[in-house]
């Protein structure tokens, strides 16, 4: 094996352990979420169309229809709106069925990936959702659907042997063709193709998403890379084009801002947990984040993280 070969593995090996694939349907005029959290999403959309809206860590929006998919981070907030959804339309689960179960019609017809966070919820994270076009990329969204079929033929004969291994595999090449779309957008035609995220930088990240109000330092989060303060920041450069200090603040003010949405996390203790030496300089450091305070912030989301969903049920074992 060349050495180029060799440390391609080394460097972009993907696993996706805890991976799992379900079906997920929507109604005409629905406002639909998915579980907040350490999660790595992919919605792929097979019938119907839905409005992606997140502000994390812009406000963008996405408009999906057939053949086309998105892979998000749960630590986005998010909403997926269905044509004809009012704008006061309260937000809920999707509904969840088997891969294998029939189609039983309706508006919106999903294949959905949920896995723990890892390699894709890195570039979500720190540069939002990666969307594939099936109009404008379809050689890629013909690679992602050719993976969905092999994922339906695994989930329709239980009797194989390693058959939770087959769908983890496919699962992690789906996740190597969704980053090929994620560095391929950041860069121009003139510019040489961006490095992807060596493993122990996403080690790092998931270490500090643990326990995000602890006070981190650039030495904490490089020692939990394995790496050198200096290397670990040129390397986080390469990767992000930002500064470690600059996405892990807005890592954690995401999570502040999550508790805050759903519970009753005050602003002042908020501040305090986040690590800011007063109120005010949370709400400023917030507002300049998110583009509003924090107030108006949970006020917009109250409710949205309430209860259980169907994807944590599905985790529980609840559904199918």
């Amino acid at each position: 094996m060349s050495a180029a070969l060799t440390s391609d593995v080394g460097r972009n090996d993907v696993r996706m352990d805890g991976v799992y694939f379900v079906r997920a349907a929507a109604q005409a005029g629905e406002v639909k979420a998915l579980d907040a959290g350490a999660l790595s999403y992919c919605v792929m959309v097979r019938r119907g169309r839905l409005r992606l809206e997140t502000d994390f860590p812009v406000n963008r929006a996405f408009e999906l229809g057939p053949g086309d998919a998105v892979a998000m981070s749960g630590f986005a907030p998010h909403t997926f709106r269905t044509p004809g959804a009012a704008a006061d339309q309260p937000v809920s689960g999707f509904e969840l069925r088997a891969v294998s179960d029939a189609d039983p019609g309706g508006e919106v017809d999903i294949f959905l990936g949920v896995a723990p966070s890892e390699f894709l919820a890195l570039g979500s994270l720190v540069w939002g959702p990666t969307f594939v076009s099936a109009a404008e990329q379809p050689d890629l969204s013909r690679r992602l659907w050719r993976t969905v079929e092999m994922l339906e033929d695994e989930y329709a004969d239980e009797a194989q042997i390693d058959r939770s291994l087959v769908i983890r595999r496919l699962a992690e090449t789906m996740a190597i063709n969704f980053s090929r779309s994620a560095f391929a957008d950041r860069r121009t035609p003139d510019e040489p193709l961006a490095e992807p995220p060596h493993p122990r930088l996403i080690r790092a990240i998931n270490a500090f998403l643990q326990t995000p109000h602890q006070p981190w330092s650039l030495a904490d989060i490089a020692k939990a890379a394995g790496m050198s303060r200096t290397r670990f920041a040129e390397e986080f450069k390469l990767v992000t084009g930002e500064t470690p200090a600059r996405v892990f603040s807005r890592l954690r003010l995401t999570a502040i801002a999550r508790r805050m949405a759903s519970s009753g996390l005050s602003v002042e203790a908020a501040a305090e947990e986040a690590g800011y030496s007063s109120a005010a300089a949370f709400v400023r450091a917030f507002q300049r984040e998110f583009g509003e305070t924090p107030a108006r912030w949970r006020r917009a989301r109250e409710g949205r993280d309430a209860g259980q969903s169907p994807v944590t049920a599905h985790q529980q074992g609840q559904v199918p």
